[in-house]
């Protein structure tokens, strides 16, 4: 169990959800962030425990000030963490312009969306849209589940 933004998250603390990837939070100081996806049955680490993670679908690159930013190889720009005690995530639209997240210690806020007191069995809290929309909760797939279990 893990709670952010006063948001209570059992099984697994994965408070958003952007294009197939997982942003899996660990409470702490800065909270470490890892974000996972799922590609051909195998799991592909884009940021892992606040660090960038080399891979082939993605350019993954951080900042001095600990900003993390991950550009699709064809497409641009997918999103950037700042992880710190108020985390904040920016998803890049099809549009080309951002949608904002924060995760605090009193909500998870999304695009005009904020989250308070409420309680998530085994699935993510928002989802993410490349459209630019934002959706409550959220189901895990079994595969990802399985990652997260061992």
């Amino acid at each position: 169990m893990a709670k952010f933004g006063g948001n209570e998250f059992i099984g697994f603390s994965v408070p958003l959800v952007f294009e197939g990837r997982y942003f899996i939070m660990e409470p702490g100081n800065p909270p470490k962030i890892t974000v996972v996806r799922e590609i051909e049955g195998k799991p592909v680490f884009e940021v892992l425990k606040n660090e960038p993670s080399s891979n082939l679908y993605t350019d993954v690159s951080k900042t001095l000030p600990g900003i993390i930013t991950i550009t699709d190889k064809e497409s641009g720009f997918l999103y950037k963490i700042r992880p710190d005690s108020k985390t904040s995530v920016a998803f890049g639209t099809l549009g080309g312009g951002e949608i904002s997240a924060k995760i605090s210690d009193r909500e998870i806020e999304v695009g005009g969306l904020a989250l308070e007191n409420n309680t998530f069995i085994n699935q993510a809290g928002v989802t993410v849209c490349r459209d630019g929309s934002v959706k409550i909760g959220g189901s895990i797939p079994t595969q990802v589940l399985s990652w997260l279990s061992s």
